[in-house]
């Protein structure tokens, strides 16, 4: 399994996630992973819903179209 390293990260977002931690009783590593998780399967999904409502195919199929591609 890979790992990440978020350096530099300011003393209120650390309390912050500390805080969350704390109240999903998780490590503040086991709650940032959490929160990675949702966000990227947050992206997919919205892609998906993107895709459903304009009949988008590479949307439908995950792709992301990068600034100024057709």
């Amino acid at each position: 399994m890979e790992s990440l390293t978020v350096p530099d990260l300011d003393a209120r977002t650390l309390e912050g996630l500390r805080i969350l931690a704390d109240a999903h009783h998780r490590t503040p590593e086991a709650e940032a992973r959490a929160i990675l998780v949702q966000v990227v399967r947050g992206l997919g999904e919205a892609d998906d819903l993107l895709a459903s409502m304009v009949g988008d195919e590479e949307a439908e199929a995950g792709g992301h179209r990068r600034r100024g591609q057709q």
